[in-house]
């Protein structure tokens, strides 16, 4: 098996693992590969090294490190931007492996553990410091394998490391293996990692590839939480605008406290002037914006619990599907990925679609291909958006294959490429 290297998201709720130029997503709680990976590196992580990653290493302020022969950068997943790097090791972490490393872990107790060949460093949290002795795998890893290639904290509280074509779990206070353990990658649906989601899928008929009947109400959720992120807590965005869930504007206290936001630590409902006050503290808290959403979760005290936030992403669907379909007359003959698109434009507001004069002539007229070059949301302050515009660009034109090829305008083809 190719090398892999993987991490868990801050979050918890979704990991990532990379090999070669591809990587999955993988859902922690359904425990398995996400539909439609695996992508390419590069159309989903702009900046990141897009191919042959060897090690990452999720941080405690929310970003994560990747590192690759001798450089590293640190990157805000959910922002996807780099924040620091690409550097050499030897200046991001004096003391580090300068060569580079097979994998990395932050440790549940706030150290962290750098793996290189049969050897391994620590990072001691307490005192920010590497300890540049560097100490042998095996003697202090009790049935360990010899290299370890990947290692991540898994959030049930297990530490996981995998070789080759194999994993074990260790014993979170001491290291050791479990018992039972090496088992097969296979045991995590989506392991090994195949080839490209992106490559057309093969047929299952002769007049055409494969796609999904589910509506575009239904995979919207889905389709948005790697663009957007999905955070439970109130945060500035980009523009200094309270904001929550999938990218969901909250513009007044009045707004949050409509919502069923809960104590992260006791689950208890909050009450409305508790709510009131946590969206004053956010609004009010000095360069927020500027340090990203992720700042807030180090002070934010309020949840939405999950359903809530499913409930806010399909209330604001239907009203942007309301506006759309009266806005557009051929709106119900589109080809399902076209639809998609408009509402991906539309999720951001940029004054979509009265605005949109080029795009609407395009879409009007069915000319896909333009619609596409139409589609290109402006990133000048807001490179969050890179992302976005990729996908925007692969559903119209897609769109346009649909039509071209004579293929079922109902189903999504995305994230294939047509």
């Amino acid at each position: 098996m190719d090398k892999l290297c993987g991490f868990v998201a801050p979050s918890g709720a979704k990991a990532y693992f990379f090999t070669g130029e591809r990587y999955i997503r993988y859902d922690v709680e359904a425990d398995g590969a996400d539909e439609g990976y695996p992508l390419a590196i590069a159309d989903q992580w702009p900046g990141l090294f897009e191919a042959d990653i060897d090690a990452a290493l999720p941080w405690s302020d929310g970003s994560v490190f990747f590192f690759r022969g001798d450089e590293c950068l640190s990157y805000d997943i959910e922002n996807g931007t780099v924040l620091d790097g690409p550097r050499p090791i030897a200046e991001m972490w004096p003391g580090l492996f300068e060569s580079g490393i097979d994998a990395a872990i932050l440790w549940g107790s706030g150290n962290a553990y750098f793996f290189s060949g049969e050897e391994y460093q620590e990072f001691d949290g307490a005192t920010g410091q590497i300890d540049p002795e560097a100490k042998s795998v095996a003697d202090d890893w009790p049935g360990a394998f010899p290299r370890i290639e990947t290692a991540l904290w898994w959030p049930s509280g297990n530490p996981y490391i995998f070789s080759g074509d194999e994993y074990a779990r260790l014993d979170p206070d001491d290291g050791s293996v479990a018992e039972d353990f090496p088992r097969p990658v296979a045991d995590w649906p989506g392991l090994p990692i195949g080839p490209l989601a992106e490559d057309p899928p093969e047929p299952v008929a002769p007049d055409g590839p494969t796609g999904s009947a589910r509506s575009v109400r239904d995979f919207f959720p889905e389709f948005s939480a790697p663009l957007e992120g999905r955070l439970p807590y109130l945060y500035q965005d980009v523009k200094g605008l309270v904001t929550t869930g999938v990218g969901n504007l909250v513009d007044s206290p009045e707004e949050a406290a409509a919502l069923p936001f809960v104590h992260k630590d006791t689950g208890t409902p909050a009450t409305r002037a508790e709510i009131v006050a946590e969206w004053h503290r956010i609004k009010d808290a000095p360069d927020l914006a500027k340090k990203g959403h992720l700042a807030a979760k180090a002070i934010h005290t309020l949840e939405l619990p999950d359903a809530a936030i499913d409930e806010l992403v399909r209330k604001r669907f239907d009203v942007n599907e309301a506006r759309l379909s009266a806005f557009f007359p051929g709106w119900a003959d589109w080809p399902a990925d076209a639809r998609l698109g408009a509402h991906s434009i539309a999720w951001t507001g940029s004054f979509f679609p009265t605005r949109w004069p080029g795009f609407n002539a395009a879409a009007n007229a069915g000319r896909w291909e333009e619609a596409a070059a139409q589609s290109h949301l402006r990133e000048d302050g807001n490179p969050g958006l890179a992302p976005r515009n990729r996908a925007n660009l692969r559903l119209f034109r897609n769109a346009a294959a649909v039509v071209g090829r004579g293929l079922d305008r109902s189903l999504i083809y995305y994230p294939a490429a047509l």
